[in-house]
């Protein structure tokens, strides 16, 4: 999947973070925390460990079971994106570009 062509409902969910860029509001990136790997935010857990779980068959819910520091919405909001087939590298440029960014809601039904 290209980043530089954005889905059209994903800039419809844009956050705005304190330096006024957009960004995705789970997600963090940055140089110093898990060599610039995408994390939950707030956390030192890589988005591609929550990749692996699904990948394994674990549920949404036995994942939150074993990493209680990540919230529902969090993982819902990655969900969403595993859920539109963007693997970890795209969501390590999304979360450090300065472009939209995401809120969604769209996969949420079958993460429940």
């Amino acid at each position: 999947m290209m980043i530089s062509n954005i889905p059209i409902w994903l800039s419809s969910y844009t956050l705005i973070n304190s330096s006024g860029m957009n960004r995705l509001s789970s997600i963090s990136v940055h140089p110093e925390i898990q060599d610039g790997a995408p994390v939950f935010s707030g956390t030192r857990i890589r988005i591609e460990t929550f990749y692996d779980f699904l990948r394994i068959g674990v549920s949404v819910n036995e994942f939150l079971n074993e990493f209680p520091s990540i919230t529902r919405d969090q993982v819902l909001e990655v969900y969403d994106l595993v859920e539109q087939q963007y693997t970890p590298d795209d969501i390590a440029e999304l979360a450090s570009s300065p472009g939209p960014a995401s809120n969604m809601a769209a996969g949420r039904l079958a993460a429940a």
